[in-house]
Order: C-alpha cells, then structure tokens, then sequence
C-alpha cells in the first residue's frame, strides 16, 4: 500500500507554507526467485554445471513526488533505486528523473528506458531471463543495443494522449556511461561527439496496442574496431481479444557499424498470454537470423510460464526458458548471470518458481 510522507507537510506548517509539494509517496516491488540455471552445447575447453540460485528479478524501490503549479502545469520527480534482498543491497538506480509537464505534454531530464524490449510481455510471474524483448531481441549476436537497460544522460518530451496516439522525442548526451570533461591528447577524437536519438511512436486504444520505436547512437570518442556505432528499429502489435487471449507480434532490425565494418541482422518475437480467473498463461518465441559476415549466427528462444495471483497485490509463478545458440551465435538471456558470450554456440535455459509482491 503506498504511503503518503507527511514530513514536508509539516515542514510546510512550520515555515507558514514555504514547501507547496502535496503528493509524496513511496511505494515498490519485491520479486524474487529460486532457479536452475543451465549452460549446455559448449564448445572444446568448457564445461558447466547447474546452478541452483536464490535470484532477485529487479526488485525496486520508488520515491514519487509531484507539485501542481497553476494552469494545468505540474512539476514531478521519480526516484527508482533497484536493491537486491538476496545479497541485502541496493544495486542501482533504475528510471529517475525530475519532470515539468501540462495539458501540451512533459519534458523529463534523467534515466529512462528507451527503446529495447516490449511492452507485449508480462511482467509478473516472469524472471528477468524470461524476457526476450529485453533479451536476444535486443542484441546482435550478443551485442546489446540501447544499453538493454535504462539509458542514462536522457532528455525527453512526452506528448500528450491523442484518441491513444502517444510520441516520445528522446536524446542522451552519453547513452553508454558517464560524462566526459572534453579533456584529450592533441589530434585524439573529441569525446564529447557522441551521443544517442531515440524516436518512438505508440498507439494504445481498447484491445489494441501497436508502436514504433526508432534508435540511433554514435560512440563518444568514435567507433572502433571492437564498439560500432548502433541503429535500431522495432515495430509491434498486440491484440486483447475477449476470452482473456492476447496476440502480439515484433520485429526488430539492429545494426552495428564498426571501422571493420556493419553487423546487422532482423529478428522476430511471438507473444501470447491467456487469462482465466486468477491466473495466466504466458508464451513467447524468438527468431534471431545470421547475423552480417557471421557464419550460423542465428539463435531461437523461447518462454513458458505460469502466473496466479493470490490477491491484487502477490502473484507466485514457475517458468522456463531456452536459449539456443547456431555454431556462430552468441546471445544472451536479459538479465544478470548469463555468460555465452565467450562460448560460441553454447545454449541457456533456466527453470524457476518466482514470488511477486508490490506494496
């Protein structure tokens, strides 16, 4: 249940109203999982065995605020910090940011998820790996494009709801790490060059959900032989049909442009879920094909998974998933605990029981 902070309230009687903020809540998730995790299909030199873990799938904190400024105008901020209950830590900062919007739509400056992954997948009785959007369809041959996380350095604007029509102008000025000071050798690249472009366009409405999401980004520093510059287009459609089925297709083309060359390849995800009563059946299937110059470089994935609510609230689930590598390829599952990167052809699977619980 979120809770309501009255400390500026009563900071705002205090200093006779000096603080106009209203709305402070805290509120979160907790998903956790018990899992076999599996590498198999190695190559000459590797061996693995399966691993029995106790996981944490992105359990998150959030700290919202917002104020109203007069004239339909507000001013808000999102504070989202991932922590791991199984190692008793906070990890990482996940979308946060300070917003300035009204009826002509928002401006927000922070980090944000942009571009990669699906808005077609569920997302409770799931484990990280079980998303493929964020996963193998987000990468090429493993390489992941638009971090396949929240992009830091992000500046974006939000336009508001027209008849379900929604449109997302996005912009970092350092997609993959931290800022720079401009500081370099004489005649070295100026690092300050690069930067990312994400334009997405969606459309929700009733039973149907489609979009668009375009992606562009240079490497600071220029491109090298070993990090390329990145492209990427998604296109999606989902269908809710009455009887608790829903139907969705992706298709995704990524290209990574090095100074030895492009890499690209066109890859496709299938989702299906099925709700009856309390409960939910999850599908999906992926098709990676060979990638640009790579021999027997495709990979197919897919997950099946099982979710019951046992209030609005707490959700348990069992899942599976299953990577499988051609000779060439080497995808991952999204997540932390994948490693087939450096093992050409290997495969991953990975059966759990998860928990969700939000407050």
């Amino acid at each position: 249940m979120q809770k309501k902070l009255i400390a500026l309230a009563v900071a705002g009687l205090v200093s006779g109203g000096a603080y106009a903020q209203t709305n402070v809540t805290i509120s979160g998730q907790i998903r956790m999982s018990i899992d076999q995790y599996k590498l198999s299909d190695l190559p000459a030199g590797f061996t693995a065995s399966t691993e029995t873990r106790v996981t944490d799938e992105s359990s998150r904190l959030f700290i919202k605020g917002r104020e109203e400024l007069g004239g339909g105008t507000y001013a808000s901020f999102q504070i989202e910090n991932r922590f791991s209950p199984d190692l008793g830590a906070f990890t990482a900062a996940g979308n946060t940011n300070v917003t300035l919007g009204g009826n002509w739509g928002a401006v927000a400056i922070g980090r944000q998820d942009l571009h990669y992954g699906t808005a077609l997948e569920s997302y409770l009785a799931f484990t990280n790996q079980n998303f493929l959007g964020n996963g193998p369809l987000s990468q090429v041959n493993g390489t992941v494009i638009a971090v396949t996380s929240r992009t830091p350095n992000a500046v974006w604007y939000d336009s508001p709801n027209m008849s379900g029509f929604t449109v997302r102008l996005a912009g970092s000025t350092a997609f993959a790490g931290a800022e720079g000071t401009g500081l370099r050798a004489a005649g070295a690249a100026d690092p300050g060059k690069g930067g990312a472009t994400n334009l997405a366009l969606n459309y929700a409405n009733g039973p149907i959900k489609a979009g668009y999401s375009y992606w562009k980004a240079t490497v600071e520093g220029g491109k090298t032989a070993a990090v390329g510059d990145q492209r990427g287009d998604t296109l999606q459609f989902g269908y809710s049909f009455p009887m608790g089925i829903k139907v969705g297709i992706a298709w995704n083309k990524s290209k990574l442009d090095f100074t030895t060359g492009e890499r690209s390849r066109t890859a496709w995800l299938l989702p299906i879920s099925y709700d009856f009563g309390s409960n939910r059946v999850n599908f999906t299937y992926l098709s990676a094909g060979n990638t640009t110059g790579v021999a027997d470089s495709g990979a197919k994935a897919y997950t099946l998974a099982f979710g019951h609510a046992l209030s609005k609230r707490t959700n348990v689930g069992i899942n599976y998933s299953k990577l499988t590598n051609e000779t060439g390829a080497t995808y991952n599952l999204f997540g932390g605990g994948t490693s087939t990167a450096a093992t050409p052809g290997a495969d991953v699977s990975q059966l759990a029981l998860t928990v969700y619980h939000s407050f």
